[in-house]
């Protein structure tokens, strides 16, 4: 059994609005509703082409909706205002993303075995086929991350320590003797030097981030830290940290054949394979701006285009 845990959390602070984000409607249905409504197409499209390689084997994907209870009931009202009656789990939010995933996972058997994604509930638009390429990667790797490839330059900044007087030598390279008066990037005694990376190295990262059930289960096992990103982090810390086998346990060989502590999940092993990266698609934006709104409804309106001269 597969499962799709979809995070409905965030107060909006960004978008300005008077209702969380989530709840916005873009095309005259909520984000949330929509995210959800995707993964229930990705279900039907999977047990519909049990064939293909891309679909999954298992019969209906399980979907749990992380909500916090303070949201619920509104929730609740909005569902029956748009007759949304997909079928779903609701867990409870947490304090952090981190709390929140763990509170879906412990509605998932600690016998179960499969995959199971996380979702930003404000992404409606993860194409299927996204979708289906991170279920069925992670069912032959253990984890699955989509990601796009950064189109645009990229400076890496770093803090230089301004020099006596509180200007620079304008013949150390990349400073000046701009004052820091007259010059924004000099702040508390610091300038924000910069420089290029080689956009070629970095990916833009996505959702659905999808894992092997018993590894994400135990991977959230381990104390939150700050250092969290996304369920990608979780899973490389957990893999960082040595980890007590249970009595009659067998250790993973690392790629040397030393024991590192660690057990593979489900028969595969993981160790030293890391985060398996698969290709997302661009129109897989996050809602968390009015400038997203907008390229939201350009989105769905191309889609309907298309739907049309599709069926003429």
């Amino acid at each position: 059994m597969d499962y799709a845990i979809i995070l409905g959390g965030g107060k909006g602070l960004r978008m300005g609005a008077d209702v969380p984000k989530q709840f916005i409607e873009v095309g005259g249905l909520p984000i949330l509703m929509r995210t959800i409504k995707r993964f229930r197409e990705y279900d039907s499209w999977a047990r519909s082409n049990h064939n293909s390689q891309l679909s999954t084997l298992n019969s209906q994907l399980k979907i749990i909706l992380v909500l916090p209870k303070d949201q619920q009931d509104y929730w609740h009202q909005l569902c029956q205002k748009h007759h949304f009656a997909e079928d779903y789990q609701i867990a409870d939010g947490g304090s952090e993303r981190f709390f929140s995933i763990k509170n879906a996972l412990a509605l998932i058997p600690d016998d179960a075995q499969g995959v199971v994604a996380v979702h930003d509930g404000v992404r409606p638009f993860p194409s299927v086929e996204v979708i289906a390429r991170c279920f069925e990667t992670a069912r032959q790797t253990g984890t699955a991350v989509p990601v796009v490839p950064v189109v645009e330059t990229l400076r890496k900044t770093h803090p230089q320590p301004l020099p006596k007087g509180g200007e620079f030598d304008a013949t150390t390279p990349g400073t000046t003797t701009t004052s820091t008066s007259q010059n924004p990037s000099l702040r508390e005694g610091h300038r924000v030097g910069s420089i290029t990376v080689p956009r070629s190295e970095y990916r833009l990262v996505q959702t659905p981030q999808a894992f092997d059930i018993q590894l994400h289960k135990a991977a959230y096992r381990q104390p939150f830290n700050d250092g969290f990103t996304d369920d990608a982090s979780v899973v490389e810390a957990y893999w960082e940290t040595p980890h007590q086998l249970p009595r009659g346990g067998e250790q993973e060989a690392s790629p040397r054949g030393k024991a590192t502590g660690r057990r593979a999940c489900s028969g595969m092993a993981l160790e030293g394979v890391g985060i398996t990266l698969v290709e997302g698609n661009r129109e897989n934006i996050k809602i968390t701006t009015p400038f997203d709104l907008i390229v939201a409804e350009s989105i769905i309106l191309h889609a309907a285009t298309q739907d049309v001269s599709g069926t003429e």
